[in-house]
């Protein structure tokens, strides 16, 4: 179809087509979404004098860009297909005005491509919460095979609800922190040093007739004392959840010990929680989390170290997208 110069507007060209049709094309850079930059910590007074606007009209802007955002679960479903199954999870607490208590914003992170599948705020870590989470998961397409959390007293029976093929690995650090913490462990006393340090090697041990021979051990060593021996039959009754990792690497499955990985994506969503300091209302919290999901999807990793490095410049979302589809508008 052939056009002619047809004048300008406001700066832009016009163009006539055949049909008698008058456009312009506008080929400036768009500027730069206003929610992006707060979702990162950028202060509303200065996303204002940035864009030479008072605060009030960029909170408004920033309210009405963070309705408009799609549903982070959205975004999962319609385009990732490539997760590994191995979620990590756990959850962060905010305070809404109103609310006597924080309340937990609580999501996973699939461990090969450290995309962020879903997340939700809930009044607790409970096992209707969890519910709530795995259906979201289910529905979204997310092929769950393994939780790693470092609690399972609610997350099980919610599993056996919605997957109920799916397992556990509880996280070690978290294990070795309670036990810690159940001894009053210190630097200042050591009278349990030794028994714990037994604990320590037990779990990092490899192959399970070397952990059943070192369990055996230390049962016959400290069996005496009452606390280390509930302590040991606490381990017993969570041995599959303590080890499954190493069957489940043994068969090609990617599994991690510890939740490492989410700590880490916790502490950055704590530095930018902490600026805003609470939400006016349970809307407002959930517009932000879940922007802050869909931003953290979209930024390119630059500081994966170990067996991580080829995620460095790269997207975690780029990793779970399916090859085959576009790009979501989000990103245009």
């Amino acid at each position: 179809m052939r056009t002619q110069k047809w004048g300008s507007r406001r700066g832009l060209r016009r163009y006539r087509c055949e049909q008698k049709h008058n456009f312009s094309i506008d080929f400036r850079p768009k500027p730069e979404p206003f929610w992006k930059s707060f979702v990162v910590g950028t202060p509303l007074s200065g996303i204002a004098e940035a864009n030479d606007l008072t605060s009030g009209a960029v909170a408004k802007r920033v309210k009405r860009e963070l309705a408009a955002l799609p549903k982070n679960e959205d975004i999962t479903k319609t385009y990732c297909t490539r997760f590994c199954g191995a979620l990590v999870l756990d959850g962060v607490y905010v305070a809404v005005k109103g609310l006597a208590k924080k309340i937990p914003f609580i999501y996973g992170i699939d461990f090969l491509t450290h995309d962020i599948p879903a997340g939700i705020l809930d009044f607790s870590e409970s096992e209707a919460a969890f519910v709530r989470l795995f259906q979201i998961l289910k529905a979204a397409g997310y092929p769950l095979a393994v939780v790693v959390c470092d609690e399972a007293m609610a997350v099980r029976p919610a599993l056996r609800k919605v997957f109920p093929e799916a397992v556990i690995q509880l996280c070690h650090v978290h294990v070795l922190r309670n036990i810690r913490e159940e001894l009053h462990l210190s630097s200042l006393d050591r009278t349990h040093a030794p028994f714990f340090r037994e604990i320590q090697n037990l779990l990092a041990a490899q192959g399970e007739e070397n952990r059943r021979t070192m369990f055996k051990y230390i049962s016959s060593q400290f069996e005496a004392n009452e606390s280390y021996w509930e302590i040991l039959k606490s381990i017993q009754r969570r041995w599959d959840d303590l080890f499954r990792y190493e069957a489940m690497r043994r068969q090609g499955f990617a599994c991690p010990w510890n939740t490492n990985l989410i700590e880490a994506f916790n502490g950055q969503f704590k530095d930018r929680y902490r600026t805003i300091k609470g939400f006016e209302t349970i809307s407002s919290a959930e517009r932000f989390v879940n922007a802050w999901m869909i931003k953290r999807r979209f930024t390119p990793f630059r500081d994966c170290g170990e067996h991580f490095k080829h995620l460095n410049g790269h997207t975690s979302f780029s990793k779970s997208r399916n090859p085959d589809l576009p790009y979501p508008d989000i990103l245009l």
